[in-house]
């Protein structure tokens, strides 16, 4: 009987001390794939945040062009009213000026590296501030700026047509706009009121320029900063 019951022990510690390996080994597999896994996931989510990175290095770049563009038609536009305020005589570099009048102002956008991380999955950024402030940047603040230079300058260029075609005609080369009642054109009081509400949507567009420069200028900085941990 003694026998018997050491007999019993020995094979159940064979199998035991079996069963516990087959369990580590398990254990130790999952690890491994885990393991795999989150750094395949590390390695995406830095690639896109790379990228990520270039699109707002891009998308500064593009404020600041139109800031500092949108600031040179003020400065004409300034030209335009002070000759007709002033009741100033025409000269030939005010047909320049007045080609101003007809621009249509827009925000491109790059979100190459937002479309990819949307497809893949938000969840890929493991930082919850970070993710958020994109989402945010990206899916919220940037179309709803572009929306609404495209939709107020589409409107506005509506009546470009009204009010151009009164007074100008186009050189051939569509780089001049040409007076063809300059004396009549200084006493319209509503095509200067025009002129200054144009002027006042440009100083719009300026400032919505400026609010995303800075607000991607912030976004770049916290990415980088998060590359480099």
């Amino acid at each position: 009987m003694n026998k018997l019951i050491k007999h019993l022990q020995k094979r159940w510690q064979i199998y035991g001390l079996e069963t516990l390996v087959v369990i580590v080994g398990i254990l130790v597999a999952f690890s491994l794939d885990s393991w795999n896994e989150n750094r395949k996931n590390e390695l995406k989510e830095r690639r896109i945040l790379r990228e990520l990175a270039q699109n707002l290095n891009q998308n500064i770049q593009v404020f600041e062009q139109n800031i500092k563009g949108q600031e040179n038609f003020v400065r004409r536009i300034d030209i335009i009213l002070d000759f007709l305020e002033n009741d100033k005589p025409y000269e030939d570099s005010l047909a320049f000026h007045f080609r101003t009048l007809i621009y249509l102002e827009q925000i491109t956008i790059t979100a190459s590296a937002y479309e990819t991380l949307k497809s893949v999955g938000f969840d890929l950024i493991q930082s919850d501030d970070l993710r958020t402030e994109i989402i945010d940047l990206f899916g919220y603040t940037y179309p709803r700026s572009s929306n609404l230079v495209r939709d107020v300058a589409l409107q506005r260029y509506s009546t470009k047509d009204l009010m151009m075609d009164k007074y100008f005609r186009v050189n051939k080369e569509r780089t001049k706009s040409l007076p063809t009642d300059y004396p009549t054109l200084q006493q319209d009081h509503q095509f200067i009121n025009w002129i200054y509400g144009i002027r006042a949507w440009k100083i719009g567009v300026i400032e919505q320029n400026q609010m995303l420069s800075e607000s991607s200028k912030s976004l770049l900085e916290n990415v980088n900063g998060y590359l480099e941990e």
